[in-house]
């Protein structure tokens, strides 16, 4: 048995033991990990919550609002706080939608709870009150309902990030910065004001002005739904752009739900291309008029040839209009004659009729920004048999466009033959109402030099007069020249038919704009773009013209009627331009680079080999690299931005 002495030396021992296992505790609570503590402690009695921003406002071209966020509130009540708890609940019974029961149950509680929403007017009575806080938050509406809906996008579900259309590309723009403001806590996790607490205010989005006018888009948008019930189609596009800006003013599609059956508003104008038709003889003609081929009449067939490319193969070519003799490069045009383009195309060397299509701006991205706009089809000759494929081309098969390219490429042509890159911007402006951006005119090449495009545009207008396939689009003492397109549904699709079109330039002289129609697949005994397509430009015309509001500028309409006396060049004194093969050794001066394959790099690896190559990198995603916009193997002068599409990395 243990001494006393040493029984009182081992407790001392323990308790010094003891106590210093408590100091160091103490030590290590309270002074290393003194912040650690200090913040669990400040979160069971204090906390900080955002406030929304305002999402900023759509407005098209004339301030007409398309998208705006209006404010409401919720109301939350802490009665420990209300002087006058009586007078406060007469006030709530006077907010919508709330039943007197209602009020009586929360008013029973500690901390009534009002969810609401309410409008800025309804709380108007009990703002400021003491004891009650307003939490606010942000509806999206859409003023004008349905138009340019898809346009426009949308919003996800309970959430103010954009997932379509333009809510969706503007998204960073419109959000704004969320503020904070700070509460303290109860025992039961009930927001208390906090005194003196410190509140950063919210920035609001930015506002855009869309080049969109909504009475033109109303119209474009009314007349395409008229015809595809006339002509009980499957949908189809209507693009309305200014040929000198590239701005557009209306742009509305509408394609049959596979579903349910019944005509649903889509993109399609921008994101679905589909093989052009007749429209594509222009093209083809550019071809000719630049390189100086030989224009010499040929032979129309009776609107039948046999085409021999390859004995013993002969491939059938046929016309709607059976012309008889010589036909020339403008009749082939006015009564839109397969046979004679098909001869005409196969004067051209194959690189120069890529060359010349490719440069409206077919085959590569029309730029416009927009969530998976289409860049179309443009095989590179040599093809498999590119004497079978020139005449395909010539008559807008073996490549695709969609129909906001082909309204682009028939605005550079009534632009002096140069190619606008398209835009659905006008102008973005800060909070306080600063401008911070406005749109430019954005040139992306001269497809053609001038003197050639008033050349088409001659040809143009001879699809106006009688027999002509764009007779039905002619107003009244105004000519509209333009041209037809009848195309066959040949590309994997189970239902036979034709997509019917006509682009129409307004006025003949000193155009303003382009109106691009296409009807798919009528089925109403007419199925031809000058039956079907033209009329819905004249519909459109007549009543952009009446409106108030139209930038239609009418004062030139006065010259719209006056003659022209520009002449059909003589080609065959054209003296002809020899073209290197590969197309792109040079392009108006500029020096061409092949844009590279990085599909499957990282987005670090696949920017540096852009680089490299001349270009210049825009990344859209995160992760793993999909491809590029424009496609790899694609020839584009140095410097050209080139669009990086890579997984969202979710």
């Amino acid at each position: 048995m243990a001494k006393p002495a040493a029984r009182i030396v081992f407790l001392e021992a323990v308790l010094l033991l003891g106590g210093a296992v408590v100091v160091g505790r103490s030590f290590w609570l309270q002074v290393v990990h003194h912040k650690t503590w200090a913040l669990k402690a400040a979160s069971s009695r204090e906390t900080d919550r955002d406030m929304p921003a305002r999402r900023g406002r759509l407005y098209d071209r004339n301030g007409q609002p398309l998208a705006v966020s209006h404010e409401q509130y919720r109301v939350k009540i802490s009665l420990n706080r209300v002087r006058d708890t009586t007078a406060l609940r007469a006030l709530v019974l006077n907010l919508p939608k709330l039943s007197r029961a209602r009020v009586d149950e929360q008013f029973a509680k500690p901390y009534p709870n009002f969810q609401g929403p309410f409008g800025a007017e309804d709380i108007e009575p009990i703002r400021g009150v003491r004891g009650v806080r307003l939490e606010r938050l942000y509806s999206r509406q859409y003023p004008m309902k349905s138009l340019a809906d898809r346009v426009l996008g949308r919003l996800a579900r309970d959430s103010v990030v954009g997932i379509e259309g333009l809510e969706r590309v503007l998204d960073t723009l419109l959000q704004g910065q969320a503020g904070r403001e700070h509460f303290l806590l109860d025992s039961k996790g009930n927001l208390l004001p906090a005194p003196g607490a410190t509140v950063v205010d919210p920035v609001a989005g930015h506002d855009v002005t869309l080049t969109i006018d909504a009475d033109m888009q109303g119209i474009a948008e009314g007349a395409l739904d008229q015809a595809v019930k006339d002509n009980k189609a499957r949908g189809g596009d209507v693009v309305v752009v200014d040929v000198h800006t590239g701005e557009i003013y209306a742009i509305a599609s509408l394609r049959r739900d596979t579903i349910g059956g019944s005509m649903v508003s889509t993109t399609s104008a921008i994101v679905e291309p589909f093989s052009p038709g007749s429209t594509s003889k222009l093209f083809t003609v550019a071809a000719m008029l630049r390189f100086g081929s030989d224009t010499t009449p040929v032979d129309g067939e009776n609107g039948h040839w046999m085409m021999d490319y390859g004995r013993p193969k002969l491939r059938a070519i046929n016309d709607v209009s059976h012309l008889h003799g010589p036909v020339t490069v403008g009749m082939a045009v006015k009564f839109s004659s397969n046979v004679a383009m098909s001869k005409f195309s196969l004067k051209l060397k194959s690189e120069q009729q890529y060359e010349a299509i490719r440069d409206f701006g077919f085959g590569t991205s029309p730029g416009l920004g927009f969530p998976a706009e289409a860049p179309g089809r443009l095989v590179r000759p040599p093809w498999i048999n590119w004497r079978l494929t020139q005449p395909s081309l010539a008559m807008g098969y073996e490549w695709t466009a969609s129909a906001l390219q082909l309204a682009m490429g028939f605005a550079a042509i009534a632009n002096h033959g140069t190619l606008m890159t398209p835009s659905l911007i006008r102008e973005v402006r800060d909070e306080n109402g600063v401008v911070t951006w406005r749109h430019r005119p954005d040139t992306v090449r001269q497809a053609v030099p001038d003197s050639i495009a008033r050349h088409m545009m001659e040809y143009l207008s001879m699809t106006e007069g009688n027999g002509g396939t764009g007779a039905k689009a002619q107003l009244d003492g105004i000519k509209v020249p333009g041209k037809t397109g009848t195309a066959e549904v040949v590309e994997g699709h189970p239902e036979a038919g034709y997509r019917t079109s006509f682009v129409g330039i307004f006025p003949e002289q000193s155009p303003q704009i382009v109106v691009y129609v296409m009807v798919d697949r009528p089925n109403n005994g007419l199925n031809h773009g000058g039956d079907v397509a033209a009329p819905v430009v004249k519909q459109f015309l007549l009543q952009a013209l009446a409106s108030t509001r139209s930038p239609l500028d009418r004062t030139l309409l006065t010259q719209a009627t006056a003659p022209r006396t520009v002449q059909v060049p003589d080609l065959d004194s054209t003296p002809v331009r020899r073209v290197a093969f590969p197309v792109g050794a040079a392009h108006g001066g500029a020096v061409l680079a092949v844009v590279p394959s990085v599909a499957g790099q990282s987005l670090r690896g696949a920017v540096a080999l852009l680089e490299r190559a001349g270009f210049q990198a825009r990344v859209v995603g995160r992760a793993r690299v999909k491809g590029t916009t424009p496609s790899a193997g694609d020839s584009l002068p140095r410097g050209t931005v080139v669009t990086v599409r890579a997984d969202s990395g979710q």
